[in-house]
């Protein structure tokens, strides 16, 4: 007797073959939620555009905040790594004062240019109180003035900098260097000369 045909796969059914899967889930979503916000970016389209069924998305994240947290994660998993493996040995470095911030503010510029959407959620976020603010600066705001601002406060101290306020520094470093990024295709609109992203760094 030939065994009973094997029931054909669901459509939408997850793929638990596809390791990658998570990973262009995040990439699409990031996009999507950067460019048209959390509730302008469509669960569909995000899955679409990842090469998935809408239902891989409940699979691995639950629902759409789930995702967008999961962005998040990943977003302060990118961070902490370039934070222990790039910024530390840089701001703990033998080098001058003078030569460490260059060096950390250059690779803090890379990180900005590698990766513009993480930056354009970031400042879509910020101006919307509420429970997804929160989680962004917990999770990924606060780790990041946690581990630059005592180099900051060490550069003030050693009169490169003008003293201030070190966390408004930080922040006001990153928002000066994003508003240029974004900025850069109509600069020479304003009158600047034609600059590549390695000029303007």
């Amino acid at each position: 007797m030939s065994p009973p045909p094997s029931s054909p796969r669901r459509p939408g059914r997850p793929r638990s073959t596809d390791v990658d899967s998570r990973e262009k889930l995040l990439a699409a979503a990031l996009l999507a939620f950067s460019e048209l916000g959390f509730a302008g970016a469509s669960l569909r389209a995000i899955a679409v555009s990842a090469g998935f069924d809408v239902a891989m998305i409940f699979h691995h994240f639950g629902s759409k905040e789930g995702l967008w947290q999961a962005v998040v994660e990943s977003m302060a998993a990118d961070f902490q790594q370039s934070l222990s493996h790039e910024l530390v040995p840089l701001m703990e470095g033998d080098w001058p004062i003078a030569e460490r911030v260059t060096r950390v503010l250059d690779v803090f510029v890379e990180k900005l240019i590698e990766r513009p959407a993480v930056t354009m959620l970031i400042m879509r976020e910020m101006p919307l109180p509420g429970e997804r603010r929160d989680f962004l600066v917990a999770r990924l705001l606060r780790p990041s003035c946690d581990g630059l601002v005592p180099f900051w406060l060490e550069a003030m101290e050693a009169g490169l900098l003008r003293p201030s306020d070190p966390v408004l520094f930080h922040v006001g470093i990153f928002g000066a260097m994003a508003m240029i990024l974004a900025f850069r295709d109509v600069l020479p609109r304003l009158g600047s000369a034609e600059m590549d992203l390695a000029e303007i760094k």
